[in-house]
């Protein structure tokens, strides 16, 4: 595991102590989250292995620090533009963050990207599922078994050929080996194989004479960029696929990298898919080759049943951007757009979870083309804050946390 990796769970752990301990007293009975706060005390206070211990060591020696050193750098960040948008003074703001980090784990970040300064925090925060309960804990206790597809972006393409899904296809895999064939003639996208939030991704476009092109406008032959992604795939795989063209109704609603819709999936009691949510992401500004968040993009939410827009915003933590009703690029409309072809992006998405069973959640990556969705790839450990930064209530009271508590009573039948 690498020392992000460690980072990002010594966060969790600290996020999860308040709730971690008040919940050793507390009574949940007849709540319909019971399961899965007992899941996640439970996950908590076991900790497998000398780096789980260590992160648990180290959040108990850190929070303090950590916790008043997150509530100033964000307020810093955010709390003048909070103020001037809604009128909640600053002062309230670093008050609320304190206390709903003692009431329910909120870290700062959560603070902003839920936007909990306007209306009521301490029953709003409660209604969300952080990732300190999902990712390190619930997502983690549902996995059926190690090694799914899912897990690495290469193979992901290759299973999902062998069974009919629709998925981009891989063109190569490099790993430090100059491989057998030259690059493809075509314009192509190269991301490592086991990144994530478009880290590392590269967009190279196929020029006239034969070389390829980067967004930025550096331009190399075919062996000298083959030889470059070699070079870089010593320090970790990455694969080749090619960039597909965007479908002509969306192609005002990205600076240039292809739009995905995020569709987040989860198992009901009858073993079958069934939706949870979804997000469309566009990219904005100088991002010409990913459309994530993490990466500076913006997202919409999208109804279920009309697959029309929602207003449109980043991911939250820097307040400065707000809510969009229209590209700030291209000016095209966003909000009650209706997405093309999203009845069938849909069934893409529960057909696709049918043959990927050792997952509950996957989270899918879904482009829409012009002659139908294709998938991008599948996670099966998802961002769920990218759905409920749209919601003003979280998914602890929506359909999603009834199915989970289902599956882990199902599966650990000591939190029954």
């Amino acid at each position: 595991m690498t020392l992000g990796a460690h980072a990002e769970r010594l966060i969790y752990r600290i996020a999860g102590l308040p709730v971690a301990v008040s919940a050793l007293w507390a009574s949940t009975e007849g709540d319909p989250s019971e399961a899965l706060l007992s899941a996640f005390v439970w996950r908590y206070w076991h900790p497998q292995g000398a780096g789980e211990w260590s992160e648990l060591v180290g959040g108990l020696m850190t929070w303090p620090i950590a916790v008043l050193g997150g509530v100033l750098w964000y307020t810093w960040r955010n709390g003048a533009v909070v103020r001037g948008r809604t009128g909640k003074p600053i002062r309230a703001q670093l008050a609320d963050q304190l206390k709903l980090y003692f009431s329910s784990g909120l870290l700062a970040p959560w603070y902003y990207i839920f936007s909990l300064y306007d209306g009521d925090s301490s029953r709003r925060a409660k209604a969300y599922l952080y990732r300190f309960e999902t990712k390190p804990s619930i997502f983690l206790l549902l996995k059926r078994r190690k090694g799914s597809p899912l897990t690495d972006k290469g193979a992901f393409a290759e299973y999902c050929a062998a069974r009919g899904i629709r998925c981009i296809p891989t063109l190569l895999i490099l790993d430090g080996k100059p491989p057998h064939r030259p690059l493809p003639e075509e314009d192509l996208f190269v991301k490592p194989s086991h990144g994530r939030g478009g880290t590392g991704a590269e967009r190279w476009d196929r020029g006239d004479r034969g070389s390829y092109t980067a967004p930025s406008g550096e331009r190399l032959t075919p062996d000298h960029l083959l030889e470059r992604l070699v070079r870089r795939s010593r320090r970790y795989p990455l694969i080749v696929q090619p960039r597909l063209p965007i479908h002509p109704e969306l192609a005002d609603l990205t600076a240039g990298a292809l739009p995905t819709m995020r569709v987040v999936t989860c198992l009901n009691e009858l073993g079958t898919g069934e939706l949870v949510g979804a997000v469309f992401r566009m990219s904005i500004g100088a991002n010409r080759t990913v459309d994530n968040l993490h990466a500076g993009g913006i997202a919409a939410a999208v109804d279920l049943a009309s697959g029309r827009l929602s207003r449109a915003t980043n991911l939250g933590a820097d307040a400065r951007l707000g809510w969009l009703s229209s590209h700030p690029d291209t000016d095209a409309r966003i909000e009650g757009r209706a997405l093309p072809l999203w009845e069938d992006a849909k069934r893409l998405a529960i057909e696709a979870h049918r043959h990927f069973g050792d997952r509950v959640v996957v989270g899918w990556d879904i482009a829409i083309l012009e002659d139908g969705p294709i998938i991008v790839e599948g996670n099966g450990n998802p961002d769920m804050d990218i759905l409920q930064r749209f919601m003003r209530d979280g998914l602890r009271q929506h359909r999603f946390a009834e199915l989970l508590a289902f599956h882990l009573r199902e599966r650990m039948p000591a939190l029954a």
